[in-house]
C-alpha cells in the first residue's frame, strides 16, 4: 500500500476518528480537573560558619610544653585522646533537613496554624546547595499557604534543633571538665603532700618549682640563654661580630651557660645544628649516673606535681572557655530570602494533560481504522480463495437471482437469472 491508500483509510474513517479523540480529550479534562493542585515556594538561608570548640589536649600541651625544644616531651594526644573532627555545619544542616525528626517537629508546630490534617497537605521538602554560600529549601504542599509557611518553619526548627543540640553538647563538656577538674585537684594536692613529705623526710630546701611555680632555676637558666641567643641571631642581621653590643651578647650567654652547667652538674656536649652546614651547637645535660638517687626522686615527684597542676589548669581553662565561647560555637540559622506565598500551582498542567489524552485517542482512532481496513481485505481475501478452490473442485456456486431490469421505455420487465 501506498501513502495515498493510508490517507484514504483515515479519511474513510475521519469520523469515528475525531470522535475516539474528542472522547479522550474529555476524559483527560475530567482527570486533570480532579487532580490535586500542587504548589511549590522556596525558601533560602545563608551557609553556616565552621566553629571549633576548646581543644583539652591542646591548651595541656601548651601548658606542659610538649614537643617544644626544652619542653619535656610528653604528648598528650596520646593521652587524653583526640576527639574526632566534627563534620562541617553544612552537612549537619542537610542531614537535619532530612530527617524524619525535624518533619515531625514542623508538622506538630504547623498544626497549631493550618490545622491537624497539614501533613497530607505536604508533597515533597528537597534542600539543595546547587548555589555556592546557600542552602535552599524548596516545598510541594496542596496548598500555596502551608507551601510557604512549612517552607519558612523548616528553618525556624532548624534553627531551635541545632541550638538545643549544642547546649546538649556543651553541658556534655561542662560535666566532663567539671569532673576532670574534681580528679586534677585531688591529685594536685597528693601530688603536693607526696613532694613536701619526701623533701621534709630527706631535708631538701624547697625550689620553686615545688613551691608551685611554672619552672626550677635551672629552667629559667636555661630560657634566658635561649632568648639571648636568638636576639644574637636577629642582631646578626644588622651589626658584624665584632660589634660591642654583639660581644657582650656573646659574654652573657657565655656566663649563663657557665652557671647552667653548674646547677645541673653537667657539662657541655655538641650537637649537630638545625640548619644544613651551620654550626653545632653546645646542649648541657644531666647524666643519670651523676645524680644522687634522692636529686632523681625528687625531680620526679616534681615531675608529676606539674602534670597535674597542668590537668588541673587545662580543665579550668576549659570551662572558661565553654562560658565566654558558648554563643560563637553554635551554628545559627540566618534567613537570606524567605519563601513566599507562590501565586500559581505547577501541577496539574490541565491542557497538557487534554492535549496528550486527545493525541492518543487519534492515534488510537488512527490504529483502529486501519485495523479494521486490514480485517476487511482479509475477509475478501478469504472469500477469493474459497471461490478459487471451489472452481478447481468442478464445483458450482449457487446462482443468485438478480432483480428485475427495465431493458427500456414501455418494455416489459425481464428477470434475468445466471
Amino acid at each position: 500500500m501506498e501513502l495515498l491508500d493510508y490517507w484514504r483509510i483515515v479519511w474513510r474513517a475521519k469520523i469515528g476518528i475525531l470522535a475516539i479523540a474528542l472522547i479522550a480529550g474529555v476524559v483527560g479534562l475530567v482527570y486533570g480537573r480532579m487532580q490535586p493542585k500542587v504548589y511549590t515556594t522556596t525558601a533560602t538561608i545563608l551557609s553556616p560558619k565552621d566553629t571549633a570548640g576548646p581543644s583539652l589536649s591542646g591548651s595541656l600541651g601548651a601548658l606542659l610544653g610538649g614537643g617544644g625544644r626544652d619542653g619535656g616531651g610528653l604528648n598528650l594526644g596520646a593521652i587524653v585522646g583526640g576527639v574526632p573532627s566534627t563534620s562541617p555545619n553544612m552537612d549537619m544542616f542537610i542531614a537535619l533537613l532530612k530527617s524524619r525528626s525535624l518533619r515531625q517537629e514542623v508538622v506538630e508546630e504547623a498544626k497549631k496554624t493550618f490545622g491537624p490534617d497539614v501533613g497530607g497537605k505536604i508533597m515533597t521538602v528537597t534542600p539543595n546547595t546547587r548555589e555556592k554560600g546557600v542552602i535552599s529549601l524548596m516545598v510541594e504542599a496542596t496548598d500555596p499557604q502551608v507551601a510557604a509557611g512549612i517552607a519558612n518553619l523548616y528553618f525556624m526548627q532548624l534553627d531551635r534543633m541545632t541550638e538545643r543540640y549544642s547546649e546538649q553538647g556543651t553541658q556534655r563538656q561542662k560535666a566532663f571538665y567539671a569532673e576532670q577538674l574534681q580528679r586534677a585537684a585531688k591529685e594536685v594536692a597528693a601530688a603536693e603532700e607526696a613532694l613536701l613529705r619526701f623533701q621534709s623526710e630527706n631535708h631538701i630546701v624547697p625550689t620553686d618549682a615545688a613551691k608551685g611555680t611554672a619552672a626550677d632555676p635551672a629552667s629559667l637558666l636555661r630560657k634566658d640563654i635561649q632568648g639571648l641567643e636568638t636576639q644574637r641571631e636577629v642582631m646578626k642581621m644588622k651589626l658584624t661580630d665584632e660589634h660591642p653590643y654583639m660581644r657582650d651578647l656573646v659574654k652573657q650567654i657565655a656566663e649563663l651557660k657557665k652557671q647552667y652547667a653548674k646547677n645541673l652538674f653537667g657539662s657541655p656536649m655538641d650537637l649537630p645544628s638545625d640548619v644544613a652546614g651551620g654550626r653545632a651547637r653546645k646542649e648541657f645535660f644531666v647524666s643519670t649516673d651523676k645524680m644522687t638517687p634522692v636529686q632523681f626522686a625528687n625531680m620526679k615527684l616534681i615531675r608529676n606535681l606539674k602534670i597535674q597542676e597542668a590537668f588541673y589548669t587545662g580543665a579550668l581553662q576549659g570551662l572558661e572557655q565553654i562560658k565566654y565561647a558558648d554563643a560563637t560555637n553554635t551554628a545559627r540559622v540566618e534567613f537570606l530570602d524567605p519563601a513566599l506565598v507562590p501565586g500559581g500551582p505547577i501541577r496539574p498542567n490541565v491542557r497538557g494533560i487534554v492535549q496528550a489524552a486527545a493525541g492518543a485517542g487519534f492515534l488510537v482512532g488512527v490504529l483502529g481504522a486501519f485495523a479494521l481496513e486490514y480485517m476487511k481485505r482479509l475477509q475478501h481475501e478469504n472469500r477469493k480463495a474459497r471461490r478459487a478452490e471451489a472452481a478447481r473442485g468442478g464445483r458450482t456456486e449457487p446462482r443468485v437471482a438478480r432483480e428485475p431490469v427495465l431493458v427500456g421505455p414501455g418494455e416489459p420487465v425481464v428477470a434475468h437469472t445466471e
